[in-house]
């Protein structure tokens, strides 16, 4: 599961990194989108479901990547509630051709989300001890790329036209989740699940080209090599959504006998 996100990355540094062919593009596009968003162009430290994240969705061959802010959790086109999206706010890739509500995202609904890290937390007691002692006993992580280089998780998006209690009716509401994969070698003795990283602006490419069927790149939905993530013992402070600041990133000592 991947269930709270850091970007404190210069957004434009991190569009650098996976576009270096639209570098002349960028400043245009992020200085329309500050003037309407301005709160998702700060470091952010703790974001959270329900949240709007920044998504780059697929592109035609003779079309141009777009900057996109989207609502973190899906919210199908059927849906009339966005009660869903909390269980919507990762598709497990193992099931994406089956579940009919991802299954047709596959061929023109991806999009990579723009993030430098996420949060996962290690069960620290057996599986003897209840789930409230579980629950009430977890060491969290923040997992990132070492040198905390940006990251590009690959992930689904959709548009609901229904008119939403508590929502504008007048624009449709756009939505994404994250695309989850079995944990690979540098984060399994956190979580047993992690995101489907994209390890650079060539795989990025891949992910997003409109003219690239699924079958041609569901290769790359798959656990993240040796090397790719560093997982950095943190406090809980994440826990609660009202805190932010660079601190929830901050190593946190431990004893290491007891890691």
């Amino acid at each position: 599961m991947c269930g709270r996100l850091t970007l404190h990355t210069p957004v434009l540094n991190w569009l650098l990194e996976f576009f270096p062919a639209y570098a002349n593009l960028w400043p245009a596009n992020l200085g329309a989108m500050i003037k309407i968003h301005p709160e998702i162009f700060q470091a952010r430290y703790n974001i959270a479901p329900t949240q709007n994240v920044l998504v780059v969705p697929q592109f035609a061959a003779d079309a141009t990547p777009v900057l996109h802010s989207m609502r973190w959790g899906l919210v199908p086109p059927w849906a009339d509630s966005l009660k869903i999206a909390y269980s919507m706010i990762n598709a497990r890739c193992e099931t994406l051709e089956e579940k009919p509500t991802y299954k047709p995202l596959l061929a023109q609904g991806r999009c990579v989300l723009i993030a430098d890290g996420y949060y996962e937390w290690k069960q620290t007691l057996g599986p003897e001890a209840t789930a409230k002692e579980q629950s009430a006993n977890k060491q969290t992580y923040w997992i990132h790329r070492p040198e905390t280089k940006p990251l590009a998780l690959a992930a689904l998006w959709t548009s609901n036209h229904k008119a939403i209690e508590g929502l504008p009716s007048k624009e449709p509401l756009h939505s994404t989740t994250i695309i989850t994969t079995q944990a690979g070698p540098d984060t399994h003795l956190v979580h047993d699940r992690m995101p489907v990283i994209l390890k650079d602006h060539e795989q990025v490419a891949r992910w997003l080209s409109s003219d690239s069927p699924w079958q041609s790149v569901r290769d790359l939905v798959g656990s993240a090599p040796q090397g790719t993530l560093e997982p950095t013992r943190v406090s809980s402070k994440v826990n609660s959504v009202r805190n932010q600041g660079p601190e929830l990133i901050e190593p946190e000592l431990f004893t290491p006998e007891l890691f």
